[in-house]
């Protein structure tokens, strides 16, 4: 749904008060982006490490399927809750929880992103390097971006997320990548 957008269409969707995507669909997005993004590194060979780049690669390309259709998940149960709060005085917590699971979903998946993202950085196209850089910082930002609509949910609840644990494997794996990076460059 929303990933067949125009930017045009999406960039006035956005702009509407009654925004439809809000900001939980675009941080999936701009994930999404990111990690297609580190296709820019990609190269047709890379000897001994083909297998691995394989490995990665189609990672990668499901991530991106999994990121499409997770946004439109978001979209869906955030109007379902927007749609409750309206309409009930007393909304059921599994419409919170509901609304923030994409988010968390979308963690992980960032996290996974990650990972194969430092093969890339290692092993792919030195002169895009930048592109490479790039995705790195959009994905950490992603898991920042995310807390948001993580923590105005599931305040409404008793669900327990540790979104510290992410945060801390998040900077590690940006830490590693950005390490990466500057040796690369230089």
């Amino acid at each position: 749904m929303i990933n067949s957008y125009s930017i045009e269409k999406l960039l006035g969707e956005i702009r509407k008060p009654s925004a439809n995507p809000g900001g939980g669909a675009l941080v999936i997005m701009i994930a999404n982006m990111a990690v297609n993004l580190i296709f820019m590194m990609d190269k047709k060979d890379y000897g001994a490490k083909n297998d691995q780049a394989n490995v990665s690669r189609e990672t990668l390309n499901h991530i991106s399927g999994l990121l499409t259709d997770l946004a439109d998940e978001d979209i869906k149960y955030a109007t379902i809750l927007v749609d409750k709060c309206i309409k009930e005085k007393n909304v059921d917590e599994k419409y919170f929880i509901d609304a923030a699971r994409p988010q968390i979903k979308l963690n992980t998946i960032i996290l996974e992103a990650m990972k194969h993202l430092g093969f890339f950085l290692e092993n792919g196209k030195s002169y895009t390097i930048s592109d490479g850089e790039i995705a790195n910082i959009l994905l950490k930002a992603a898991i920042d971006a995310s807390l948001p609509t993580i923590d105005i949910n599931l305040n409404q609840t008793n669900f327990k997320y540790n979104i510290d644990e992410v945060k801390s494997e998040a900077e590690k794996l940006y830490e590693k990548n950005l390490i990466i990076i500057e040796r690369r460059k230089s």
